[in-house]
């Protein structure tokens, strides 16, 4: 969990200072930043990236697919998160992340106003597995080239992980609440699929 020295706009700033001297950044360096803080924090950082930075082309999969290793790690039990090299040596283009982490850190800093620790029984670690499974059913939807539309499980990964991180039982009910609406849409969507391609 990180300190009040190194809380997560801290972070995202110095990741964004690392990315200004490059001319692309890979997927590995990030998690080298990120990853040794645990599942929920990445998860967090590749959730509000996919937010923030949608309109690059195929963008979902890139960090949808890290989101399903994760999830499944998680399901498994594993202690830190693995990945294989076809995903560290994808790369991000300088000007999309420093744009797409420059929004997030906003983000980020008015929502950490309101994180505190509550409904502490909601984010133990007895439940990791029960939230893993809940990762990987939006992370796939995250994964699918839709644009736009995975936005929203996005957003409850970004409530589900901060909940996680920051003990706080209130932002896991909010990741719960739009999955179960993320569920909706997307079934709509299908039903809206086969009825146009009759």
């Amino acid at each position: 969990m990180p300190t009040k020295s190194e809380r997560i706009s801290d972070l995202m700033r110095h990741l964004m200072n690392k990315a200004a001297n490059e001319e692309s950044v890979t997927v590995g360096h990030v998690l080298e930043v990120f990853g040794i803080r645990g599942f929920a924090f990445l998860l967090l950082i590749l959730a509000l990236l996919n937010i923030f930075i949608f309109m690059v082309p195929f963008i979902s999969i890139l960090f949808g697919i890290p989101m399903i290793i994760l999830a499944a790690q998680m399901i498994l039990g594993i202690a830190t998160p693995i990945f294989p090299h076809f995903i560290l040596e994808r790369t991000i283009k300088r000007e999309a992340l420093i744009k797409g982490l420059e929004q997030s850190i906003r983000g980020v800093e008015i929502i950490e106003a309101y994180i505190k620790p509550r409904l502490f029984v909601l984010s133990g670690p007895h439940l990791d597995r029960v939230h893993g499974l809940l990762v990987l059913m939006l992370a796939v939807m995250v994964a699918l080239p839709i644009p736009v539309i995975n936005i929203p499980p996005s957003i409850a990964l970004v409530f589900l992980a901060i909940g996680m991180l920051q003990r706080d039982g209130l932002f896991i009910i909010l990741a719960y609440a739009v999955a179960i609406w993320c569920f909706w849409l997307f079934k709509s969507l299908g039903k809206l699929a086969q009825a146009l391609t009759r």
